[in-house]
C-alpha cells in the first residue's frame, strides 16, 4: 500500500513560518539567558497600569479587572482571552505584593474557573495567599456580551472602584462601561484587537491608557519578563520581519518577470 501525502502551498507556508519562529524563538531565548540586552519599546498603558495598582494600595479601594467579553471554549476571541489571564497573572502578582483588593469578573464558565486560578496562584507567587478570596472572582453571565457588560456598568455603579483594567475581547457594547467609568471619574486601562471597542476605548479611556491590537498579546511579557515570554516575543519580531522581506522580494520578483507565477502560488 502506498501513502502519499500531498502540501499545498499554504500548508508549506505555515510550516516554514512555524520553524522560522522556534529558530528565532531559541536564538532569542539563548541572547536573554547570557544576559545580553532585551530593551522593549515603551508601552505607557503598561507603565500607567504599575501605578494604578499603586494607588489603588494607597486609597485602599480595589481594582476592577475584566478579561472580555469572550471565552476559552472554541468562541471568539479565545486568543485575546487567553492573553487576558496571562496578564491577570502579573495583575494579580501585583496587586497581592503592593496589598491592593482585586475584583475580577468573567463572561463564559471557563473563563471565570481559569481566572479564579491565576487570581489566585498570583497572590500565591506573591506570598499573600490569606489575602485572595474566591468572592472577588465573579461569573455574571454565559456568552452574553450585552448582559455581561450591563454587569460590570452596574458594578462600577455601585461599588467603590480605584480603577478598571479591562483586557480582551470587547465590541461595541465597551461603551457602556466605558462611559459608566468616565463618569465616576474612574481611571482606566483598556486594550483590545476588535475595531469595533478600540475607537470607543480610545474617547473614554484616553491614548495613554489604551493598548491597540497585538499589544495586549505582548503584555504579559512586559510585565512579568520572563525569559520565556520575552523570547516569544522577540522571535514575533523577527518572523514578521521576515516576512515583510519575503514579500518585498515576491513583489520585485513578481514586477521583473524573474517568476512570472509567484503571484498565484498560494492562490492554488
Amino acid at each position: 500500500m502506498n501513502i502519499t501525502m500531498a502540501l499545498g502551498p499554504s500548508t508549506v507556508f505555515v510550516l516554514i513560518a512555524l520553524v522560522a519562529f522556534l529558530i528565532f524563538f531559541f536564538i532569542a531565548w539563548s541572547n536573554i539567558e547570557q544576559g545580553r540586552n532585551h530593551t522593549l519599546r515603551s508601552l505607557r498603558p503598561l507603565n500607567r497600569l504599575r501605578s494604578l495598582i499603586g494607588q489603588s494600595a494607597e486609597s485602599g479601594q480595589g481594582l476592577y479587572y475584566s478579561p472580555g467579553s469572550g471565552g476559552l471554549n472554541d468562541q471568539p476571541g479565545a486568543a485575546e482571552t487567553l492573553s487576558s489571564l496571562t496578564t491577570l497573572g502579573e495583575v494579580s502578582h501585583g496587586a497581592a505584593r503592593a496589598g491592593a483588593t482585586l475584583t475580577v469578573s468573567a463572561n463564559d464558565t471557563l473563563t471565570y474557573l481559569a481566572a479564579g486560578d491565576v487570581a489566585q496562584a498570583g497572590f500565591a507567587g506573591a506570598g499573600r495567599p490569606e489575602d485572595f478570596s474566591r468572592d472577588n472572582v465573579r461569573f455574571i453571565t454565559q456568552q452574553d456580551r450585552l448582559a455581561y457588560i450591563a454587569g460590570v456598568e452596574s458594578a462600577l455603579d455601585s461599588e467603590t472602584v480605584a480603577g478598571t483594567v479591562m483586557l480582551g475581547r470587547f465590541d461595541s457594547e465597551y461603551l457602556l462601561a466605558g462611559e459608566t467609568a468616565s463618569r465616576h471619574r474612574i481611571p482606566q486601562i483598556a486594550g483590545s484587537s476588535r475595531v469595533e471597542a478600540l475607537p470607543l476605548m480610545l474617547i473614554s479611556a484616553g491614548a495613554d491608557e489604551t493598548l491597540v491590537g497585538e499589544e495586549i498579546y505582548a503584555a504579559p511579557a512586559y510585565l512579568s519578563r520572563r525569559p520565556a515570554l520575552l523570547a516569544s516575543l522577540r522571535a514575533q519580531d523577527a518572523l514578521r520581519l521576515l516576512i515583510i522581506v519575503v514579500i518585498i522580494l515576491g513583489v520585485i520578483a513578481a514586477s521583473t518577470g524573474v517568476v512570472s507565477d509567484i503571484g498565484n502560488y498560494f492562490l492554488r
